[in-house]
């Protein structure tokens, strides 16, 4: 079933744009696509009826999910369209069945073949199994994936950020080290909407601390548009807004941050240890970051 699905990995979807998305299911639930972000998750990409090597792969995660008590792990089937032959194919399947009639999840994994199950924890691991492959195979990959410990942001909390460098708007170059005690470490991708809703609060984020936007490009060029409005903006706020472009590190970095999503803000102290982190939108941080300085006396 290789040519079926190979259409999706020319989408290159930006996942900013699908913001709020719900993906319908046969069992008449809607998963927001959010929920793919927290916890772990095993997706098996199948187009039932017509493909007797999903039939094989269902029926291996119904055996293994029936020897779990407490698993972490959801499972989930994902099928690109929802008709009375597939309905009936999947009857009685222990696990939701997603329809993702844009091709949203599989363009998201680049998938070519069905089956293919993909094994990801958050924003941190990820694995895919094409067919053809073998039931033991899907075991270890499972078991690898309950074992694995989701790095969290929040676990670096106390301790100096890690060094990063990067270069402004200019094209110079920026050192983590050089930056201003307190700092607010901003997180941003210019295709993620929280990230330009964030930007609203920045007023109010300034007059409180010195804000470096760490701007995260997802293996995509800033347009001249882009560029443009991030020109406006540190036009705006001065010295107390840097804009760093991370370049080829940017992964590096955001694991180093333990970043798994934007918008991510860090807050260093005065003496250069994290003091707060918070992932997702927020539009209480300006009076949080008020409420720390209060309580601190300073940062």
């Amino acid at each position: 079933m290789r040519g079926l699905l190979a259409v999706v990995v020319t989408l290159a979807i930006p996942l900013g744009v699908w913001a709020g998305w719900t993906f319908p299911t046969l069992q008449g639930e809607e998963i927001p696509l959010e929920r793919f972000y927290e916890g772990k998750w095993c997706l098996d990409f199948v187009v039932a009826p017509e493909c007797l090597a999903c039939a094989v792969s269902i029926g291996w995660l119904r055996n293994w999910q029936a020897e779990q008590t407490q698993s972490r792990i959801q499972v989930a089937l994902v099928v690109p369209w929802d008709t009375p032959e597939l309905r009936a194919a999947l009857e009685g399947v222990p696990f939701p069945v997603l329809v993702d009639s844009q091709f949203i999840l599989a363009s998201w994994f680049k998938v070519q073949v069905a089956p293919t199950v993909v094994l990801f924890a958050e924003a941190t691991f990820e694995k895919k199994l094409e067919w053809p492959f073998q039931e033991e195979e899907l075991r270890t990959k499972l078991s690898e994936l309950e074992e694995f410990v989701i790095p969290r942001p929040q676990d670096l909390l106390g301790q100096e950020p890690p060094d990063f460098s990067g270069v402004d708007l200019a094209g110079s170059p920026v050192a983590s080290k050089d930056l201003p005690r307190p700092v607010l470490l901003f997180f941003f991708s210019t295709s993620c909407p929280a990230c330009r809703a964030s930007l609203e609060m920045m007023d109010d984020l300034t007059r409180l601390v010195p804000v470096v936007l760490i701007v995260l490009t997802k293996g995509h060029e800033l347009t001249p548009e882009d560029l443009g409005k991030l020109r406006d903006l540190k036009g705006k706020y001065g010295e107390r807004l840097r804009v760093v472009l991370l370049g080829d590190r940017e992964k590096e970095v955001m694991d180093h941050f333990r970043v798994r999503w934007t918008p991510t803000f860090f807050l260093v102290n005065a003496v250069g240890t994290l003091r707060a982190v918070w992932e997702g939108a927020n539009e209480t941080l300006p009076r949080e970051i008020a409420d720390l300085i209060q309580e601190a006396g300073d940062l």
